[in-house]
């Protein structure tokens, strides 16, 4: 018998963050990281969105000044389910009710063996 699996992860992330935005993400937003890129001395902040935390995003969206185009809801979705539909978290319509920004969909099949 097949094991039928299906995980949807939803986060907003915010790109090109100086480095005094990223501390002050991860200290005032919970769920929240950041990764540096040593390029050019940015970071991206990436929240994992709960219930909890969606008005601290936007406060620290408006606070910090940052674009529409400076940030996306990622939606990653992994699954061994023959389907062509797959339900996205509420959390996510949520969100783009305070911030309407991109949308991204990261989609992996695993396969069984």
């Amino acid at each position: 018998m097949t094991n039928l699996t299906e995980t949807v992860n939803s986060s907003f992330r915010f790109f090109n963050l100086n480095k005094l935005q990223a501390y002050t993400l991860e200290r005032d937003v919970s769920g929240s990281s950041k990764t540096a890129h040593t390029d050019n001395g940015s970071y991206d902040g990436s929240v994992t969105l709960r219930s909890d935390n969606l008005e601290n995003i936007f406060d620290f969206f408006i606070r910090q000044r940052i674009e529409n185009s400076g940030c996306d809801i990622l939606v990653t979705i992994s699954t061994n389910i023959d389907t062509n539909i797959v339900v996205v978290p509420e959390l996510v319509n949520r969100m783009l009710r305070f911030i309407d920004c991109q949308l991204t969909v990261a989609f992996t099949i695993v396969k069984n063996s």
